[in-house]
């Protein structure tokens, strides 16, 4: 919209000097009066000036089109224009203009643009922890569980005839005992982190007893009984006798397992109930097909417990790829004997963390595993071979 040419004085000033010419027309001589009337004049001229004198200047796109050179070479689609732009255009027409942008804004603590944050902190990837839940677990009070077995069994008894002295037998025991071990870690950390960043303690309350529990599974499993390393199973499994298998007729894992089941039926220990694998493993034995293309382990739809040979299949990642362990989580066999449960402590107790503001924050369990039927428990590998 163009600009007028001429703008009104405004009201005030315009009242101000017709007060001012009344009064000099009243009051004033001839000649102060002419000088006075020179001085209106001049402040009428300048005010006409500044607000009459304003003309906008033409947009871009006007001066565009109505430029010989462009209109040519819109018209020719070839050759070139040159356009002079003088200083005034420069700084009214072609200035820079700041665009308000997200990028420019920025997000998060250094921007002004809010965030959706989900709640809470996202896990590392982390197995299932499965071995605990196959064996049997009771408290003790006790830093030492000991137990009574027999060494010497009985001897079957004979036929007697009548009258004649009965034969007698014989027994002997021995005691075994297991020392309950501790397994623990901390983290320290201070306590405006604690305060301000409030996902922060609840990941943590629930990481450090994972990992703890994670190297409890190893031990049950692994522990080799030295230093304050539990006694595990495989350490204390029998091994798998690879003369069961038949060379002549061929064998896979499947088969491994139903002779590792028949080694430990023969023997007349107890019953096995579960097999510990790789996943790996149980996936190569899962997708084994018969001649006609069909699943041996059961149609890939049903949702069924994973189980071999009436074992529960224990898929984890503590045991290496390759191996296995069959055994039974019966009392008999063996047991976890829970001294303290899974304890979670912060305190500022420790070194100088009390002046610098820190905490530490401690996951710890105390347990021992106690295997009474050593010989309940086989170990071997899948690339095991006929001897």
């Amino acid at each position: 919209m163009p600009v007028p040419t001429s703008a009104p004085i405004a009201p005030e000033l315009k009242t101000a000097l017709d007060a001012l010419r009344e009064g000099i027309a009243a009051a004033a001589p001839a000649a102060r009066l002419a000088e006075l009337q020179k001085q209106v004049d001049a402040i009428d001229i300048k005010l006409a000036d500044k607000h009459g004198n304003y003309s906008q200047e033409p947009a871009l796109i006007d001066q565009l089109k109505s430029n010989e050179d462009v209109s040519r070479l819109l018209r020719d689609k070839k050759g070139s224009c040159i356009l002079n732009f003088d200083a005034k255009t420069t700084s009214t027409i072609l200035q820079t203009k700041t665009v308000l942008s997200e990028s420019g804004q920025g997000f998060g603590t250094s921007g002004v643009l809010p965030i959706e944050r989900i709640p809470g902190i996202v896990p590392e990837a982390r197995q299932q922890l499965t071995v605990r839940d196959v064996l049997t677990a009771r408290p003790t009070s006790l830093p030492v569980v000991d137990f009574v077995r027999v060494s010497s069994p009985l001897h079957i008894a004979p036929p007697v005839a009548e009258a004649s002295t009965k034969p007698e037998n014989a027994l002997q025991f021995i005691s075994s005992s297991e020392k309950i071990r501790t397994i623990a870690t901390w983290l320290p950390a201070t306590r405006q982190i604690l305060d301000d960043l409030t996902e922060l303690n609840g990941f943590i309350m629930s990481s450090l007893p994972y990992y703890v529990n994670l190297a409890e599974e190893i031990q049950l499993l692994s522990g080799d009984n030295t230093g304050e390393n539990l006694h595990g199973l495989i350490p204390q499994a029998s091994a798998f006798n690879t003369a069961l298998l038949s060379a002549s007729k061929g064998w896979n894992k499947i088969d491994i397992v139903g002779r590792v089941i028949q080694q430990i039926t023969v023997a007349k220990e107890i019953q096995p109930n579960f097999i510990v694998l790789h996943p790996n493993d149980w996936y190569d034995m899962r997708l084994t097909k018969d001649s006609f293309g069909r699943y041996i382990l059961g149609d890939p739809q049903s949702m069924v417990r994973p189980n071999i040979f009436g074992l529960s299949a224990v898929s984890t990642t503590s045991i290496s790829s390759g191996s296995f362990l069959v055994g039974s989580g019966d009392p008999v066999a063996s047991e976890i004997r829970d001294r303290m449960e899974m304890q979670v402590e912060v305190s500022t107790q420790h070194a100088d963390f009390f002046t610098l503001n820190q905490v530490a924050i401690r996951a710890e369990k105390r347990l021992a595993l106690v295997v009474k039927r050593a010989a309940s428990f086989l170990t071997g590998t899948f690339t095991s071979s006929p001897a």
